[in-house]
């Protein structure tokens, strides 16, 4: 763990604290991944919670196991970025970067590149889903591949079923949502439900482990408001019918 000198967790991406909601009050980070030899953490920089008004999105990196962290200064997304917020998974040489605009409430959008080019941002290909094709260096020409509100995504490859698995947060079903594709480009399955507001009041966040990647089981992090904590959550691969 990162800590200061009294042995404490310290911050590791820099917030501002300015709280009149017209500066830099906080960064939260929204993904983390290793890429060619070095850690990686995307964040949003937050101007104002009312409305979840951001400055802007970033990297920090780290090479030398997170114990220290520096801002790629290489890659940034404006606050009205379709990849304000997003979630990474590894295969085959690409990291693959599904994003939304920050908040909970826009659909998700496709990127990819080469580890070696995490922080060549002129180099991420974005999916163009209307021509079948990926376009480089230009963010807006991503189309959506889940037409619904997304919150808090993460995503993964379950090797075992040769299926990628998506879940994150929906406000309008008040639940933590499962989606299926064979290939990441989609078509995604409909939506299926992992954790319910019914039984998980306030609820929001799914984020996958590791150990999702093989086998049969699901675990991933959930998050409470109240009482304000996350939990590790399993899911059964078995249990859901045609998966």
């Amino acid at each position: 763990m990162a800590t200061n000198e009294r042995g404490d967790a310290r911050e590791i991406v820099f917030g501002g604290k300015v709280t009149t909601g017209n500066g830099d009050w906080t960064s939260i980070p929204t993904a983390a991944i290793r890429a060619n030899g070095t850690d990686y953490v995307h964040y949003f920089n937050m101007r104002n919670w009312t409305g979840w008004i951001t400055n802007y999105s970033g990297l920090y990196k780290s090479t030398d196991n997170g114990m220290t962290w520096a801002k790629c200064e290489s890659v940034s997304f404006s606050s009205y970025s379709n990849f304000g917020q997003v979630g990474y998974f590894k295969k085959d040489g690409y990291v693959y970067m599904i994003g939304t605009e920050t908040g909970r409430d826009s659909s998700a959008k496709l990127a990819r590149f080469l580890e070696s080019e995490m922080e060549n941002q002129g180099n991420y290909e974005y999916w163009e889903g209307t021509t079948g094709k990926w376009v480089k260096g230009n963010e807006n020409l991503a189309t959506v591949i889940i037409n619904d509100k997304v919150g808090e995504l993460s995503f993964i490859y379950n090797e075992k079923h040769k299926k990628w698995i998506i879940a994150y947060f929906n406000s309008d079903r008040y639940n933590i949502t499962m989606r299926t594709a064979e290939d990441i480009t989609g078509p995604w399955s409909e939506p299926y439900e992992l954790a319910s507001g019914r039984d998980y009041p306030q609820l929001y966040g799914s984020f996958f482990h590791p150990l999702s990647i093989k086998g049969d089981n699901l675990y991933f992090t959930m998050s409470m408001w109240m009482p304000y904590n996350a939990f590790l959550m399993k899911v059964q691969l078995a249990d859901m019918g045609s998966f």
